[in-house]
């Protein structure tokens, strides 16, 4: 739960692209003028839906711990709906994203606090 600001950031970026937590788009705008206007704001998202248009959403997400072990799913001030229209799974964390942090991040210091708080070699 430490991390929130780095994978708070991770769930920023996969908005940025338009993709979902399983690397799926997030979806397409019925207006093409609409798809063309977010395209010269974000063109990470190649006309995609990305979630963020005024970033209010986005920078009011945090994370908390899921109902499984090892899950965690984002919280948000969800002013316009985005998981009424898009749906739940916008708030999930991408696996390979986790298990990357898990293993660079979350292993070492664990390792680390077990040998300062134990004192085992």
């Amino acid at each position: 739960m430490s991390d929130q600001k780095r994978l708070k950031e991770e769930k920023v970026n996969e908005w940025e692209l338009g993709i979902r937590p399983n690397g799926e788009k997030i979806g397409t705008y019925r207006s093409a003028e609409y798809a063309i206007f977010k395209d010269q704001i974000n063109p990470r998202a190649n006309g995609y839906v990305d979630l963020l248009l005024t970033r209010q959403t986005a920078n009011s997400l945090f994370v908390h711990k899921g109902n499984q072990p090892r899950a965690f799913i984002f919280g948000m001030f969800d002013r316009y709906n985005l998981v009424g229209k898009y749906g739940k799974d916008i708030l999930g964390l991408n696996e390979n994203t986790f298990r990357k942090r898990e293993t660079d991040i979350y292993k070492n210091t664990l390792v680390y606090i077990i040998k300062k708080d134990y004192k085992i070699a």
